[in-house]
């Protein structure tokens, strides 16, 4: 099958690692794969480093009402047979550009978001069941939409040596350590968890944070770490190439959102290198932070229960190495990349039959 994947990306982040991977199995079990996306070089690097073919097109703004004739344009040249949109700009306007020529559109919702700009979409795939039950409240037929969990290596991962790795980063050998893979944003919540740590390091003299990632609040978080006295607990690592080994070799793995999450990939990475996660209940993410079996969930801008439960699990290893343990043994059953590739022809076919029923 032809098939012209869309991505209207801001950075490369969750949503854009996922489209390069799904292009990946894709072209692996004999598919042909184009991307189309809107300037944006980590992710025209991720596509060339893969192999992907891509097109750098206007398709990235939602104002402009001749982005559908461009992906017109795109869809005869690669001669595709369904549109795969990754975002809500690219799912608005690839869906219209589909309908324009006859094809169907699959719409892949990474997060939650308005279900508006999915209303011409053939078919839409959701990251989480949770996912798929807000686009449901929100009018969509769930007989429409697909979950097809995000998913992450979990066969031959390498072991950490953490000492090695906490030598690099400069942190005590012996230290408790926190890690956060999320781009700096206030919907991230670190401000929360820089609350938190300044509660924990009353009990827990020897913890350390390390936020790895960029963003347009690193100045304003440096600047409270500095209010907070955690200038020698918080590091702000950015970003790191490296960042699930730096996670392998952590005490515990936070994220502490505020709004907007799918089923980050950061915590499906830490379950496959068997880290207990404290993270706060949005979306999808209890179903990989499972409360009280692989990780605790709280509350979003909670501080102090943020603190409780880091403070929990770095004080009690045999409860992370449990913790640890049952996270891999879900992450292996559950969001392994093996058989996310079939999940995805199953459904594009069944877009194929919707449009040719219509």
């Amino acid at each position: 099958m032809r098939v012209l994947h869309i991505v209207t990306p801001k950075r490369f982040s969750g949503a854009e690692l996922t489209c390069v991977q799904i292009c990946e199995e894709l072209a692996a079990r004999g598919h042909e794969v184009h991307v189309a996306t809107k300037r944006c070089a980590p992710v025209e690097a991720a596509l060339a480093g893969h192999g992907i073919p891509y097109t750098v097109a206007a398709v990235g703004n939602k104002f402009n009402p001749f982005v559908p004739l461009t992906v017109a344009r795109l869809i005869r040249k690669t001669s595709a047979e369904v549109v795969h949109t990754h975002h809500s700009t690219a799912s608005l306007w690839g869906s219209y550009g589909a309908w324009l020529t006859g094809v169907p559109c699959v719409a892949h919702v990474h997060a939650i978001n308005t279900s508006i700009w999915l209303l011409s979409a053939t078919r839409i795939i959701a990251c989480a069941e949770a996912v798929k039950e807000h686009l449901i409240r929100q009018g969509r037929p769930a007989d429409r939409i697909s979950v097809v969990y995000n998913a992450v290596e979990t066969d031959n991962l390498a072991e950490a040596d953490a000492p090695a790795v906490r030598s690099a980063l400069g942190l005590p050998p012996d230290c408790l350590l926190v890690a956060v893979a999320a781009h700096l944003s206030r919907k991230k919540g670190h401000a929360v968890l820089l609350e938190a740590l300044s509660i924990l390091r009353a009990r827990h003299p020897q913890v350390r944070c390390v936020m790895m990632g960029e963003g347009s609040e690193r100045r304003t978080l440096e600047a409270l770490a500095e209010r907070l006295g955690l200038t020698d607990v918080a590091q702000f690592a950015g970003y790191r190439s490296d960042a699930k080994e730096i996670m392998a070799a952590s005490d515990v793995v936070a994220l502490p959102s505020l709004v907007g999450e799918g089923l980050p990939l950061s915590l499906l990475e830490a379950g496959a290198r068997s880290r207990p996660i404290v993270a706060t209940g949005l979306a999808g993410v209890p179903e990989v932070v499972i409360d009280g079996e692989t990780g605790f969930t709280v509350a979003p801008g909670d501080a102090g229960a943020l603190a409780e439960r880091l403070g929990q699990l770095l004080g009690d290893s045999d409860l992370r190495a449990r913790m640890g343990a049952a996270g891999r043994e879900l992450v292996a059953r559950r969001f392994a990349r093996s058989g996310r590739a079939e999940a995805i022809e199953r459904a594009y076919k069944e877009a194929v039959a919707a449009k040719r029923g219509r």
